[in-house]
């Protein structure tokens, strides 16, 4: 393992970071803070002018990822986050953005330019605007294309949380629609890679199953090579949850949390004679000095115990 985890797992994020700022923005964001925060109810946020440096006037913002959402998560849905924050950003240096955590049309017309659809279903149909928004893909949309080139690339997920939540907060149509496609091309393309028979019809590109809309005329993918064993590899691995590119039980994973928070948590004493109560761990063997009699656990107390807690 790295000597230094922090540098390693912050570089992941910052190239990202940069990466998306010069292919999606043409390098107009500032620098800013990108923190990892545990936030129950979101993938990440957005939060303007958030620090401030030493004892001088210059402030940056903070870009936030939640990491106990990444282990259940797509690479690609880590890249949407990421850009979905990275255009609130734009919004506030360069826009109007609205009050509060309202999405304005302001904003969903630059998340549409850069490839990414608004939506508050995260699927088509969806509201383009609104307070909780979410997106998907747009078929050879500019962000898809440079998600397949990031991860071209070779950049991986460094470290993940144990402490994984298995239900998503974000609501997103990758794991439909997307997933679908997936299923359908890989083994085929995996075949092919394999015996070296790829034809025509396998090596379509996976970016043509991304949800699209009907009246999009312009190819970004035009220009880009999607006929190579590395190019169909990296889409594939877009679409990977990290808990299988790991090899993670994610079931497992959360049971070995539960067991430990259970460990940790603190359990109620009473003393049925004088009421004195204390709270420790679940295996302690208390006694009252006063009493002299065994602590019982709250739950164990006798029922008609009334000044108990419980």
């Amino acid at each position: 393992m790295t000597a230094k985890p922090t540098m390693q797992m912050y570089t992941f994020v910052q190239d990202a970071y940069d990466f998306f700022n010069d292919r999606l923005f043409n390098g107009q964001l500032p620098a800013c803070l990108l923190t990892l925060q545990r936030d129950s109810n979101v993938m990440g946020y957005f939060s303007s002018n958030r620090w401030q440096q030493g004892s001088g006037k210059t402030q940056v913002h903070e870009i936030a990822l939640n990491p106990s959402f990444f282990i259940t998560h797509r690479p690609l849905e880590l890249m949407q986050t990421l850009v979905h924050e990275m255009v609130h950003l734009w919004q506030h240096e360069f826009g109007k953005p609205s009050q509060r955590t309202y999405h304005n049309k302001e904003w969903a017309d630059k998340m549409e330019s850069i490839g990414l659809m608004p939506s508050s279903t995260g699927e088509p149909g969806g509201k383009r605007t609104g307070q909780k928004m979410s997106d998907y893909p747009i078929k050879n949309g500019a962000f898809y294309l440079q998600c397949v080139v990031f991860s071209q690339m070779g950049y991986k997920l460094p470290f993940y949380d144990r402490y994984a939540k298995t239900e998503s907060c974000q609501i997103r149509n990758n794991s439909t629609q997307v997933e679908e496609a997936i299923t359908e091309l890989a083994g085929a393309i995996y075949s092919a890679i394999q015996h070296q028979e790829t034809e025509q019809g396998i090596s379509t590109s996976i970016a043509d199953n991304v949800v699209t809309d009907d009246d999009e005329t312009e190819n970004p993918a035009a220009d880009v090579d999607a006929d190579t064993d590395a190019y169909v590899a990296a889409e594939i691995s877009l679409m990977q949850p990290f808990s299988d590119q790991f090899d993670i039980d994610v079931a497992e994973l959360t049971e070995s949390r539960e067991k430990e928070a259970s460990a940790k948590r603190k359990t109620a004493y009473v003393c049925q004679c004088c009421g004195d109560r204390a709270w420790g761990k679940p295996t302690l063997d208390l006694w009252c000095g006063k009493c002299k009699i065994a602590f019982v656990k709250v739950n164990d107390a006798i029922p008609d115990f009334s000044d108990v807690e419980n």
